[in-house]
């Protein structure tokens, strides 16, 4: 009888220490605490240069990215921001399909969407192990609007720790 007690806790304790191993170090849900938005010229000029910090988000403003490959990021900009008479923010909960290319990761919407201006428009997300920056180019035929993103967790790899406030964009 002892033997099939040991045997079901050896069996228990196996199955409860199997877990699927993350595929992509990004894996997780990530917190915004920080967005520069900005209009540049083709020229190289810079203008609308706004930038919100933690305290204009909410835990609406996330990115999680799933090990299969696909990124579902919440609100973008602070709630009200676009259109002050409402919470509404500018889009809420989009999902992106997203594949590591060397030390970045490139997003594209799962979305079929018919573009017959032709704009542009690039995601791509960097992570230093501690923190997520989703740098956004949106070409605009006239110029760019450009965003970077900042998110941070409270709680990565079983260890809770006062997360950095940016992470770096890593020159190409």
């Amino acid at each position: 009888m002892k033997l099939r007690y040991f045997l079901f806790f050896v069996f228990i304790t196996g199955v409860v220490s199997c877990k699927k191993e993350n595929k992509y170090p990004i894996v997780g849900k990530w917190q915004q605490v920080k967005l520069r938005t900005y209009t540049q010229s083709y020229a190289g000029a810079i203008s609308n240069d706004t930038t919100y910090l933690s305290s204009s988000f909410n835990g609406g403003n996330y990115a999680q990215f799933d090990n299969d490959g696909i990124c579902v990021i919440g609100i973008f900009y602070p709630p009200g921001s676009i259109d002050p008479r409402s919470e509404a923010a500018y889009p809420s909960t989009t999902k992106y399909n997203y594949r590591q290319v060397g030390t970045k990761y490139v997003l594209t919407t799962t979305a079929t969407l018919i573009n017959p201006g032709g704009f542009g428009e690039a995601d791509t997300a960097f992570f230093n192990g501690a923190a997520v920056l989703i740098h956004r180019v949106f070409d605009s035929h006239i110029n760019y609007t450009i965003s970077d993103a900042y998110y941070t967790s409270t709680y990565v790899h079983g260890y809770s720790y006062d997360p950095p406030k940016t992470v770096a964009l890593p020159a190409n």
